[in-house]
């Protein structure tokens, strides 16, 4: 077995960097879209949101998945931004996107949705590959 090295302060800014990546994602660039894909008007959002649970919860998930990533960049030794690239890019096809799909064959939701929804995880695991390689 691999010796396992992770920077943990990376992993900490990459979770928190989630919520600019997050905050652009579904607020200017693609709030409207992801909106109508699922259906609700930015009322009924907000009718029964928790700022505190939701975005909590949301970033225990965030550093999860930048943890992983970072076990994963660690365990395949990758040194370089196109390997961290590589490793990240096989993380997010294996793991994000392969699972999203399968979940939206079955909730019959549009796939703008899944596109929305896969595209940001892809941005997030990228950047982070970056952050984590670099750190």
């Amino acid at each position: 077995m691999h010796n396992v090295d992770i920077n943990y302060l990376a992993v900490l800014v990459c979770a928190v960097l989630s919520f600019g990546i997050g905050g652009m994602w579904y607020g200017p660039l693609f709030g409207k879209s992801w909106m109508a894909a699922v259906g609700k008007t930015e009322e009924e959002i907000k009718e029964k949101f928790n700022p505190a649970k939701t975005y909590g919860l949301a970033f225990v998930g965030h550093f999860v998945e930048a943890l992983v990533l970072a076990y994963l960049l660690s365990l395949t030794g990758a040194s370089s931004i196109a390997e961290g690239l590589r490793v990240g890019l096989a993380a997010w096809l294996g793991f994000t996107a392969a699972t999203f799909y399968i979940n939206y064959l079955f909730e019959g939701y549009k796939t703008r949705l899944l596109y929305i929804n896969t595209g940001f995880h892809f941005v997030f695991i990228i950047v982070s590959s970056v952050i984590l390689i670099l750190w």
